[in-house]
This record gives structure tokens, C-alpha cells and sequence, in this order.
């Protein structure tokens, strides 16, 4: 049995008492607390690190995607998330022509095989969306609290009523009407009482996590990131399927040991102006448990062991990377998977291959199942969609606690349906759901539980939505 200690009772300050509560400053964080303040309501937003962007800035994802057209040529994913990326794109010195043909509408049905892995990705400075998000926080009139952690939910039976907070102010409390869980792990719906599940269904194995790293001098040949459909013989060995040959003969030698990936997954420019210096994506960190803190401790360290063996390998094996040297290396792992928090609805794989439409949509979807291996040394499972899917505001709904809402990749679907939602560009329209149905909610006098789907897929179109209306 674990030992144990009593803490002793005491009175906890509140430190501010508000509309709407969001816990996470990651992508699904921006967009619920942007919607929500735009609605008109009091909104805080509390942060673990010193910025916003979740996997974009303490990560260091660089290359976004989930950008494609639905069915009838218009751009799928749109409205803060479109808005965001955008700017961010701008600011970053990126390729604006390639920014309005993704948001522009299309005259025909995609094919779902274009772009990287059937949608289009934007490379952006992660530095560069801190600055942009706090400008939006500014402007939006949020109420930001940095350096401060979402420890416990305030609870009057299964009602939500606020959420206790530690920083170096110490332990207090935030009231608020109506909570937002964009913690990425659903820390507070669970710690609420709401039902999770983590990992494989069979297993509870999560996909791996990944530390990003930048490197300066990297004068990296275009990668193949066809999927076997088209003819790689033309291309020189070391090249084909990313590398793979070479990875393969590394670990042969010794060189590669603790990494188990299979392929160089990317190596995107930080700045489009300077492309020698680039963030990759090539380690991978297996048997995480994102809400365990000795586990967290271990992945970083292996991490760190991958890098070191990843730049070696650039230097050795990637032709203009020679010269390479470590620049960066991000300040946390990039997390995959951890808690799927049980909703009203729970997405399943079957919805996201057949594209199932739901009344209560909130969000299209349409990344590919992109299955990083739970064990051993494998490739990714991929498989491409034929057509978006819809994500329903039911999946958003914690069964059995009130006033509260969920967003991001904690939200309710199953291990194989999470592989296709949880990217970035798809987080941040789930968050803008939530930050509306709040919104909604309050206007309405009502459960959030019970917002209208009409209304509130009327009031996501209003801000520019793609709700999937006559499609």
C-alpha cells in the first residue's frame, strides 16, 4: 500500500470569480476562450507554462495540418482556426499564395489524396503564434493567468463549480458558471468523477510520444511521404520511404538504439526565408503514460538519448546535412494520446472511414488514422479517408458531471478514432465549439449539456465556421 499523509484543512482564496473557466492554453484552449470572450462572456484562461500554443510552442509542431475542402469545394476546417493559422503564416514569413488556395473554395470534390498524407500543412514559427495568441487574448479581453496549475475541480456534487489552482501564489480557486477541460489529458473531467479510457482497447498502450529538436546547417532533401502508391524505384535507396534503408542499416551498426521509428518524419523550416535550420520530427518515445510524472520524467530522458542519436544519424546519413548541429531541443514531449474522456456520443473508428454525419456536428474532420506504433520497432499504420467525418458536440459532453465541457484530443472517441482528431488544426475548432456552447449556455439559461445543436451550429457558421451545413 502507498504511504500516505493527512494535509490539514484550510480556507482556500478565491482569486477570481468569472463566466467561463478554460484549463489549457493549447490549441483547443485559444479557440474556447477566444469564442467564448467574442460571445460577450467574462472569460480566464489558466496556463501551466509562460505562453499559449500547447503542442505548437512547448513542443514545437511547426507544420500544421488538417487543411482540405469538404465535399462541396469549401474549406473544411475554418473560422479561429483559419483565422490563426493565417496570421501566424504571415508573421512566419510563409507562403501566403499557398495559405489562399487552402482557404479558397474549390470548383470540385477533392480526391483526399492530395497534399502530405491527403491535406494540405502550413509551417509556422512556433515563437511567432505566442505572440500572436497573446495579441488575440489581449484583444479578446481574456483574462490570462501564466505559471499556474489546474490541480482539482471545486465540486458540489456532480456539479463543476471551479477549479482549484496552484502557483507561486500558492494553492486558490477560480469560480466559474461553466469549465472547459483543454488540459490535452483531461485532468479535471477525471479528477470530476467522468469516466476515461487510455491507449489500445486491448492493450492500453498509447501511440508514443515524440521530442522535437532544431538543428542549424540542415540542407534537407525533400522527403517522400508518398504512401506506396507511387513508384519509388526511380529514387536513390537511402531516399526512398524517408530514409528508411538508413535507419535500418544504423541500428544494424549500433548507432540508432534507443529510437524504434522506422522512417525520418520531417524536417520543416522554422523561418520560410531560411530553410538550413529546421525542426524535426524523428524520435519516439513508446509505453508513455502522459498522466504518470515518473513516466513523463523517463520519456524526456530518452528523449534527449533519441536526439543525440537522431542529429548523429543526420550528419552521417542525410546528403547537405554534414555539418549539422543541435540548436534546440523543445521543452516537453510531444504527447499523442492519454485520456479520452467518456461524452454523450463516443466517436468511433467506423464513423471517421464511412464519414458519418451528425445532426449536432461541431467540426469536420478528415486527417488520416495516422497510428504510430505502442511497441517494437514498426512503421505507422496509415490509412487515408475517402470523405471528412463529422465530430459531434455530444463527444464534447462528459457523461454524468454538469457545467462541464471538454476539448481537444481528451474528447470522447475511441483509440482509433483520436489517431485522425487529435491534430492541431481539428483541436482548435473542437475548442471554439466548446467556447460557444458555453457562451450559448449562459444566454440560454441552460445545462451546456443541453444547448440546442441549431443554435449553436448557427452561432459556430456566424463566426465562420464549417458545420457542415448542405453538404
Amino acid at each position: 500500500m502507498r504511504q500516505t499523509v493527512r494535509e490539514a484543512a484550510r480556507e482556500i482564496p478565491v482569486r477570481w470569480t468569472t463566466d467561463i473557466l478554460v484549463c489549457g492554453g493549447g490549441p483547443a484552449g485559444v479557440g474556447a476562450a477566444l469564442a467564448a470572450a467574442r460571445a460577450g462572456k467574462r472569460v480566464v484562461l489558466i496556463e501551466s507554462y509562460g505562453f499559449l500554443g500547447g503542442a505548437v510552442t512547448n513542443a514545437g509542431i511547426n507544420g500544421i495540418g488538417g487543411w482540405q475542402h469538404d465535399l462541396d469545394g469549401r474549406p473544411l476546417v475554418t473560422g479561429i482556426a483559419q483565422e490563426l493559422i493565417t496570421e501566424v503564416s504571415r508573421e512566419s514569413g510563409g507562403d501566403m499564395e499557398q495559405v489562399r488556395s487552402v482557404f479558397a473554395h474549390r470548383h470540385q470534390r477533392p480526391t483526399y489524396r492530395e497534399g502530405g498524407l491527403g491535406c494540405y500543412w502550413l509551417n509556422i514559427n512556433p515563437s511567432m503564434m505566442k505572440i500572436v495568441l497573446d495579441r488575440k487574448m489581449e484583444a479578446a479581453g481574456v483574462q490570462l493567468l501564466y505559471h499556474c496549475h489546474a490541480v482539482y475541480p471545486i465540486m458540489d456534487g456532480n456539479v463543476i463549480q471551479g477549479v482549484y489552482i496552484e502557483s507561486k501564489s500558492g494553492r486558490e480557486a477560480i469560480l466559474a458558471e461553466i469549465v472547459i477541460d483543454c488540459t490535452g489529458d483531461g485532468d479535471i473531467a477525471f479528477r470530476a468523477g467522468a469516466e476515461s479510457w487510455m491507449g489500445e482497447e486491448e492493450t492500453g498502450l498509447c501511440q508514443p510520444g515524440s521530442l522535437l529538436f532544431t538543428v542549424a546547417h540542415a540542407d534537407v532533401p525533400p522527403l517522400n511521404y508518398s504512401l506506396g502508391a507511387e513508384d519509388e524505384s526511380h529514387l536513390p535507396p537511402l531516399e526512398r520511404n524517408r530514409y528508411a534503408g538508413a535507419i535500418q542499416r544504423a541500428r544494424q551498426r549500433g548507432e540508432i538504439v534507443e529510437n524504434p521509428n522506422e522512417l525520418f518524419c520531417a524536417a520543416t523550416p522554422i523561418q520560410a526565408s531560411d530553410p538550413h535550420i529546421r525542426s524535426v520530427n524523428f524520435t519516439r518515445l513508446q509505453k508513455i503514460d502522459a498522466t504518470d510524472v515518473e513516466s513523463l520524467t523517463a520519456a524526456e530522458l530518452s528523449g534527449r538519448r533519441q536526439v543525440l542519436e537522431a542529429v548523429s544519424f543526420m550528419r552521417r546519413y542525410i546528403r547537405g546535412c554534414e555539418e549539422a548541429y543541435l540548436l534546440y531541443i523543445q521543452p516537453q514531449v510531444g504527447i499523442r494520446e492519454s485520456r479520452r474522456i467518456r461524452g454523450e456520443y463516443v466517436l468511433t473508428k467506423e464513423d471517421v472511414l464511412s464519414g458519418k454525419r451528425f445532426e449536432d456536428c461541431v467540426c469536420r474532420g478528415i486527417y488520416l488514422l495516422d497510428i504510430h506504433n505502442a511497441s517494437g520497432v514498426a512503421n505507422s499504420t496509415l490509412h487515408m479517408l475517402d470523405q471528412p467525418y463529422d465530430i459531434p458536440f455530444r463527444a464534447l459532453v462528459p457523461c454524468g458531471v454538469e457545467n462541464l465541457l471538454v476539448a481537444g484530443r481528451c474528447i470522447s472517441g475511441d483509440h482509433t478514432a483520436l489517431a485522425s482528431y487529435r491534430i492541431i488544426s481539428h483541436c482548435i475548432q473542437t475548442g471554439q465549439a466548446a467556447g460557444t456552447a458555453a457562451a450559448e449556455a449562459l444566454d440560454s439559461h441552460m445545462r451546456v449539456r443541453n444547448v440546442d445543436s441549431t443554435a449553436l451550429k448557427r452561432r459556430l457558421e456566424e463566426a465562420g465556421c464549417n458545420v457542415g451545413s448542405g453538404v
